[in-house]
């Protein structure tokens, strides 16, 4: 193998593709669109809140109607004009009756005087309410109900018994090093990177990799190929183009974290300015709530972010996406070089993409259970590999897992790289025949 054809066809397919108007807009366009979606979403829920709708309570009971509290959703009213009877009539007509100052009433709820025995309020209305309104119904007419029946037992400070008794453990996951320290850990942020992870090597494998397929077509379809090919070998050809669009993928992802990071770090600047005030800014507040926050939740968190082994599972990352993308990038050049036309190309891309599909279902099953018989075997499987190590690589897999998995993915892309340059040299310079699996065989023997 010419080491400078090589390079020349791999030049060559790096230029081509980076200098194309539709790279050069979505490389720009989709960071672009990341940090505004999520600066949309943001404000979205700003504006999506409550603005504070009016419930008109109708208190048959006479004693829990007041238990009702307002909330940032809901406001709640008893207007002494409102009963059963003229409810529906009020309800439809209260934006043009005279008392027009108020404003219309969202629902009603009735709470009937055998609440302490049915349980049971209605509430009614023009449309079908939000969930949220049954859940602060329930929640606080329900401790209302709960209170009386404590009370109506006639037991001193039974309440307070009630309250005390009523705990929620906390529980906080520790892992011990070989050096014998601690460190706080998250199953919950442990399986958020492990996703994240096999999400992103199958965008990139599964993307890039029909990138490959598409280059392979469009030469061969507009005869570049002939040209080609009479100055480098087949295999040359494909590796160049393997090589060339990995390149060309590297180069993307590097301009994206780029871009979104710079996105994020100016909107994070101007969501801090634009909620600092300095004339409030108090320094013992703020290391008063840094100590709290080392104790709780977000602390614990937080110690579980900074405790991860970022370094490592950014290396194995690169490893196991570069072993994933040869394999897969290595058939797809292998079929795109067996048809005349992109829409051919379906009939061989659909089984690669199948098996890709399927290791992110294995994926998301191994989440469950990361160190089970199924998360183990597809891990070391040359195929489901690469997305389903990604997600066990947060919970510490033995190291002879990593490198048995390693050595079969990178030794299984090598096998259909020759298999695939084989098929490659056949299928480049064959026109008018459609290809079939059988046909691939036999140009591989």
């Amino acid at each position: 193998m010419n080491k400078t054809r090589l390079w020349l066809v791999l030049r060559r397919e790096y230029l081509s593709i980076v200098a194309k108007k539709s790279f050069i807009l979505t490389t720009l366009l989709v960071p672009f669109l990341i940090v505004s979606i999520g600066f949309a979403m943001g404000l979205m829920m700003v504006l999506n809140e409550a603005e504070g709708d009016h419930v008109a309570v109708i208190d048959q009971s006479g004693r829990y109607g007041a238990c009702l509290e307002n909330t940032s959703e809901y406001i709640f009213e008893m207007p002494s004009d409102y009963n059963v009877g003229n409810m529906r009539q009020k309800f439809a007509n209260d934006e043009e009756s005279d008392d027009y100052d108020r404003p219309p009433y969202y629902a009603i709820v009735v709470i009937p005087a055998t609440l302490d025995s049915t349980l049971q309020v209605n509430v009614f209305s023009s449309s079908p309410t939000r969930s949220s309104l049954r859940e602060v119904i329930e929640d606080q007419l329900s401790k209302a109900v709960s209170d009386t029946r404590v009370a109506s037992y006639g037991i001193p400070e039974l309440d307070r018994i009630i309250k005390d008794s009523q705990v929620q453990v906390a529980v906080r996951t520790n892992t011990w090093s070989d050096d014998g320290d601690t460190s706080v850990t998250s199953d919950e942020l442990m399986s958020v990177i492990g996703l994240a992870l096999a999400f992103l090597t199958y965008m990139f494998v599964l993307t890039y990799g029909a990138m490959i397929m598409s280059s392979v077509v469009e030469d061969k379809v507009n005869r570049i190929v002939e040209v080609i090919v009479s100055s480098c070998k087949p295999v040359e050809l494909m590796l160049g183009k393997i090589l060339g669009v990995a390149l060309v993928g590297l180069t993307q992802v590097a301009i994206w974290a780029v871009l979104i990071g710079i996105g994020l770090m100016v909107l994070g600047g101007l969501g801090i300015a634009g909620s600092m005030d300095a004339s409030s800014f108090d320094a013992g507040a703020v290391g008063a709530a840094a100590d709290m926050a080392a104790d709780s939740e977000l602390g614990d968190m937080i110690h579980a972010i900074l405790g991860v082994k970022w370094l490592q599972l950014l290396g194995m990352f690169v490893i196991y996406f570069i072993g994933g993308y040869m394999l897969y990038a290595s058939l797809f050049a292998a079929f795109g070089s067996a048809v005349d036309q992109q829409s051919d190309a379906n009939q061989f891309m659909t089984p690669l993409m199948m098996v890709i599909v399927f290791s992110l279902m294995i994926g998301q099953t191994c989440i469950q259970n990361p160190d089970g018989t199924l998360g183990v075997v597809c891990s070391i499987i040359p195929f489901t590999s690469p997305i389903v190590m990604m997600v066990r690589l947060p919970y510490d897999v033995p190291a002879w897992e990593m490198l048995a998995s390693i050595v079969a993915l990178y030794g299984t892309a090598a096998f259909f790289t020759w298999l695939s340059a084989r098929i490659y040299r056949r299928g480049i310079l064959m026109y008018g025949h459609k290809s079939t699996f059988a046909d691939l065989w036999r140009w591989i023997k």
